[in-house]
């Protein structure tokens, strides 16, 4: 009779495993062995999701080899599977040899840093079984390879960060996917002790990078991660903070490297510290433009998070960090629709948006609502001392030698913040919140931010250069076009307007946008029927004004300009007709299909007008002739066909003779 002990199994699930799931939200569990040599005539594999039979399959045993190998497919979803394999020998009933159940299929998560990173409170009692962790994170101590188990998180065995343990509850709760969380994370490290990489053996347990792939790689999900979550840097911020910028490269290159899969890092954005380091505040300026030296970095600010003592959290500090980190998590991996001001609002440009610099806008991304904060009531918890902060004093020109408490008032403009000064400055940079802080009451910073609708706190910037404002257009006009379009033309004072922002509004006075162009165009044609905006109504007074836009900064709207749409009831020679065209006065209006046009138009005729020649004319704006021809109309026809597909977008005037009568009309071309 076939024994248990006799069956070797090459891959088999171990306890508690959860296997990474693919794009189809599920996983192969691969099961393989050898049993001897004509022992047994097949193998059978039954598979229970939530104790309920899932799969069962059967498959022959090689009889050269004894070898045999299953795949079964299981679900990302919150269910566990258990799997036993049955020997069927030659003779007499089947024999069960394994059984392995608490399999799952999910998503992992990697974690590497220092304390905040690690930031685990034991008394946090949410645990499930759909929120695992593998293996023990010994910090920054020797390692045991012998310490590679799945176990679930938030236990002895799975030791994990607060805000790590909230990821994985908000995922499993709300997105029903199983998750693993890998912590590699060791308190007072330095990024100079991450980024270490043993070239020929990246496993080294001797390297808190090698600890964690080493991990991974056991667990069997390092080419399968999705996200590394980075919370590091406050080492440098109190010592060195050059070296963070220089080191960082390095170390996702080597996250690139060692897990494949990595589609997003998240990466914490320091809070103030309060050893004064002037280059801390640069420090934290590269972590918020991780983001665009970097992709897939998204930073996030710490600023502001309840419960700082000057370094770490309370649990209440912990818990929205991991609130904030799951949103983002849920919008970039889970396709959540909740994706409405859940960033750290971060700074696009700073600018002079007035002449006399006496006024600096801030903007942050498109979407993000701003919100300036009123002065905030600060408490002492220990003592209760109250007192009083303005943001208006942790706003600073040409930092750290330059002013604060020149802001006089701010305007929250939708992703701007209009700030108004006490007076002219020709400040070169602008930075929000000092490089450390302490104070003489609570000891370190507590508020209060910048943040969005949404409650979330702008990153910090430091010495972002403040962009001269940009010349505006000149000479706007609006001309109506017939009742068909109103035509807009300007002049382009400089050669570094990359593009053109107008807008237009009724009678109400309100400004809506009607269309960005290039920072080449002089032109658009704003047409009755066809417009971004509503359809206009005839008669109806127009407004609309225009401004410039770089990268850097932007120009103040141009002066407001109205036009109007009016009913044409008779066509005279309107634009100067060259000397080809017939002196003839016209009285009707001619009739063309389509009206605005980018290829065929038909010109409706009288019906006297079929059989015989009738002479077309097409002119631009400045006269000119830009199609003529004169062609016999087959009896019955009641239309003439032209082409206007050659001719370049604008407006032109038709005109087509027969004998001694006329028409005329205006044609927009589009494209």
């Amino acid at each position: 009779m076939v024994q248990a002990q006799s069956v070797v199994l090459d891959q088999w699930p171990t306890p508690l495993q959860l296997y990474p799931r693919d794009q189809s939200s599920q996983c192969a569990v691969t099961i393989s062995g050898r049993i001897p040599i004509g022992s047994a005539r097949a193998v059978s594999l039954v598979v229970h999701r939530n104790q309920t039979l899932y799969q069962h399959n059967r498959v022959a045993v090689d009889s050269l080899t004894g070898r045999f190998a299953f795949r079964p497919i299981i679900k990302a979803e919150l269910s566990e599977y258990r799997f036993s394999l049955f020997v069927h020998p030659s003779a007499g009933d089947s024999v069960r040899v394994a059984v392995r159940d608490s399999i799952v299929c999910g998503d992992v998560y990697l974690v590497m840093g220092q304390s905040n990173a690690v930031g685990r409170f034991d008394n946090n009692a949410y645990r499930s079984e759909f929120c695992r962790t593998f293996g023990v994170n010994r910090g920054d101590v020797p390692y045991n390879p012998a310490d590679t188990a799945w176990s679930l998180s938030n236990t002895t065995e799975g030791n994990n960060a607060l805000w790590g343990i909230e990821l994985q509850r908000l995922i499993a709760q709300q997105q029903g996917i199983p998750t693993a969380v890998i912590n590699g994370a060791a308190g007072s490290t330095s990024i100079n002790s991450h980024v270490i990489r043993d070239a020929t053996q990246p496993t080294n347990l001797n390297t808190l990078y090698g600890r964690l792939l080493y991990r991974a790689t056991k667990a069997g999900v390092a080419g399968q991660v999705r996200a590394m979550i980075w919370r590091q840097g406050e080492a440098e911020a109190v010592g060195d903070p050059d070296t963070y910028s220089r080191l960082f490269p390095q170390l996702y290159a080597n996250w690139k490297r060692d897990y494949p899969g990595l589609t997003k890092v998240y990466h914490g954005q320091l809070n103030l510290l309060t050893e004064n380091k002037i280059q801390a505040g640069a420090l934290r300026d590269y972590q918020r433009r991780s983001k665009a030296i970097f992709g897939d970095n998204e930073p996030i600010a710490t600023v502001g998070l309840p419960g700082y003592d000057g370094i770490h959290y309370g649990e209440a500090g912990y818990r929205q960090f991991g609130t904030e980190l799951y949103r983002l998590v849920a919008r970039d991996l889970y396709g959540a629709t909740d994706t409405s001001n859940i960033a750290s609002p971060n700074v696009r440009k700073v600018f002079y948006s007035t002449p006399e610099q006496n006024e600096i806008t801030l903007e942050f991304e498109p979407g993000q609502v701003m919100r300036w904060p009123a002065d905030t009531i600060i408490v002492n918890t220990i003592n209760g001392a109250r007192y009083t902060q303005s943001l208006r004093n942790f706003v600073y020109t040409d930092y750290p030698s330059g002013e604060s408490n020149v802001v006089q008032s701010v305007s929250e403009q939708g992703n701007r913040l209009v700030l108004k000064l006490t007076k002219s400055v020709n400040a070169k940079n602008l930075t929000y919140l000092p490089s450390s802080y302490r104070d003489l009451e609570v000891g370190y910073y507590v508020g209060p931010t910048i943040r969005n609708q949404r409650g979330m706190r702008a990153l910090t910037f430091f010495q972002v250069p403040i962009a001269a404002q940009l010349p505006g257009a000149q000479a706007l006009q609006a001309v109506p076009i017939d009742t068909m379009a109103i035509r807009l033309a300007w002049k382009s004072p400089s050669a570094a307007i990359t593009q053109w922002v107008l807008e237009r509004a009724d009678t109400s006075g309100r400004f809506q946008l009607l269309a960005t162009l290039p920072g080449s165009a002089t032109s658009y044609l704003d047409l009755r029927q066809t417009s971004p905006l509503r359809p206009m109504r005839i008669g109806a007074i127009y407004q609309y004004r225009i401004r410039a836009v770089n990268q850097e900064a932007e120009s103040a709207s141009s002066p407001v300009v109205t036009a109007s749409l009016q009913l044409i009831l008779s066509i005279k020679q309107e634009l100067p007709v060259s000397r080809t065209a017939v002196d003839t006065t016209f009285v009707q209006t001619a009739v063309l299909i389509p009206n605005p046009a980018s290829d065929q138009v038909r010109l409706k005729l009288p019906p006297d007008w079929s059989g015989d020649t009738v002479s077309l004319l097409v002119t631009n704006e400045s006269g000119r002739v830009v199609l003529s021809r004169s062609e016999r109309v087959p009896a019955g026809a009641s239309s003439m066909p032209f082409s206007v597909a050659a001719l370049p977008v604008g407006p032109y005037l038709i005109t087509a003779q027969y004998r001694g009568g006329g028409l005329r009309s205006r044609l927009i071309v589009v494209r």
